[in-house]
């Protein structure tokens, strides 16, 4: 469930990542990812967070390539 307290106004733009809290169901995921592509036209990639930072070796690994 989405805590409405912890909110914050956000323009999100496409190709933006969000890190929500660790908490967060993926189906509230989805549905947010929905959402700002319906208000804006935006894609934007949606993680739980907390997130590090990777080196590219790091990231190939996991099969995230740099372009």
């Amino acid at each position: 469930m989405i805590d409405f307290d912890a909110v914050e106004k956000l323009r999100v733009q496409d190709g933006d990542l969000l890190v929500v809290p660790e908490s967060t169901e993926q189906d509230d995921m989805q549905l947010l990812g929905e959402a700002i592509q319906m208000m804006n036209g935006a894609r934007a990639v949606i993680v739980r967070g907390p997130i590090k930072q990777f080196d590219t070796a790091a990231m190939n690994k996991l099969g995230w390539y740099r372009a």
